[in-house]
């Protein structure tokens, strides 16, 4: 167990030394039935029955407004690799192709306005980008591993307005990178012991703050070996994975899987909130765990030599939730583990914690990260194996609140 889950598991135990409890008033969207609980250290507890606060006919949908991309031609929406995608103030969508070095810009109505960057060494040139984010003043940083550096380019015109070095050697894909609201960034690199961490930039992008990487249980982990030495590790089909993202007042929003509980931690390793949702586990079904089982030994055999350290057991109950992100109004977007006859859908929470209802999804999205800025949402997914955008606006019905 790595130290952040301990510290989490910890932090959980400590709700029964409440200071305080009390129920926040009902909005106009209907009465709320979960509670809110002050411990004394001044962390709130928010419990959440797994019911909408939406009335019925009030909540959000997902309405397409376009999507890009084609199998082949010379189009602009035509993509090799999608890392990330960012909505700009301005509704225009963004979509870095790491396969071509390039960021591709799309207007609201779906229309190719520019594409800059290109593959090399050079300013405002890239060498495996892996991410992009905007800071508090709108310039679009793209996150360049293979150069060491952080890009920054004026979105309207595709034109480097900055450098700066990177000094982290590790990158994820998706890369978790952020700027809060006072122009912070968050990154991930390597600590002083070589293990993964969570890190807070300062203005020059030199770490000055560190968080624990959540990580999986060892328990959860299978790992390959060639004789003594260890050539890769999969996770045990069905076992709870940790998820988090940034939040834009700072520190992270993390929910390591095993329950539905999710913890608001700041860099001083504080938890200021943390959500739970009183959800029944969904079971893993005969069949998903044949396939799952499956696809592990065909997995396995792809890798010549190599021998799992144990025959992994599949988990009799799904993780209780999915990917998780904070979009630019603090709302807190949780993809929903599906039940049998569910269809796919997003838990969203306001950003007091309370369970505002589903968003049901049109598209499965893949591991990339979308984004909701404006009134939009900005979704990766795969058709007919093409890699594909789809640009949604978030309506709501008459009367949501």
């Amino acid at each position: 167990m790595n130290r952040l889950t301990s510290q989490i598991f910890f932090l959980t135990g400590a709700a029964a030394f409440l200071a305080c409890q009390a129920s926040p008033p009902p909005n106009d969207a209907g009465e709320w039935a979960g509670t809110m609980d002050t411990l004394a250290s001044g962390r709130i507890v928010v419990r959440n029955p797994d019911a909408p606060l939406w009335r019925a006919g009030e909540a959000w949908e997902l309405r397409e407004r376009f999507r890009l991309g084609a199998m082949e031609g010379e189009g602009a929406d035509v993509f090799g690799n999608i890392v990330d995608v960012e909505l700009g103030p301005d509704g225009a969508l963004y979509v870095l192709d790491a396969q071509a070095s390039e960021v591709r810009v799309f207007g609201s109505d779906g229309a190719h306005l520019r594409t800059f960057g290109r593959s090399g060494r050079g300013p405002g040139e890239f060498e495996s980008a892996t991410g992009m984010a905007f800071d508090a003043r709108g310039t679009l940083w793209v996150m360049d591993w293979g150069n060491a550096r952080y890009s920054g380019f004026d979105p309207n015109t595709g034109a480097l307005v900055k450098e700066a070095r990177r000094l982290a050697s590790f990158a994820m894909v998706p890369w978790p990178g952020r700027f809060d609201r006072s122009n912070a960034a968050l990154d991930v690199g390597l600590g002083p012991d070589g293990e993964p961490v969570i890190l807070g930039l300062d203005s020059a992008f030199a770490p000055r703050d560190t968080l624990p990487l959540p990580g999986p249980d060892e328990a959860n982990l299978v790992t390959f070996r060639r004789g003594d030495v260890p050539v890769m590790r999969m996770p045990v089909p069905f076992a709870p994975m940790p998820a988090w993202a940034a939040h834009p007042d700072g520190g992270i929003v993390v929910g390591v899987g095993h329950a539905y509980r999710l913890h608001r931690i700041g860099f001083r390793g504080d938890t200021a909130l943390t959500i739970e949702v009183d959800r029944a586990p969904v079971p893993v079904t005969a069949a998903e765990r044949d396939s799952a089982a499956a696809a592990f030994r065909e997995l396995a055999e792809r890798i010549p030599g190599a021998t799992p350290d144990r025959e992994p057991r599949v988990a009799s109950t799904k993780p209780a939730h999915g990917m998780l992100f904070v979009d630019d109004r603090s709302h807190l977007w949780v993809w929903r583990t599906q039940a049998p006859g569910e269809l796919p859908a997003w838990d969203v929470f306001d950003d007091v914690g309370r369970l505002l209802g589903q968003v049901a999804s049109p598209v499965v999205p893949t591991f990339i990260t979308p984004s909701v800025r404006g009134g939009l949402m900005a979704v990766v997914t795969r058709v007919d194996d093409v890699p594909t955008v789809v640009v949604y606006d978030i309506t709501r019905r008459r009367g949501a609140d």
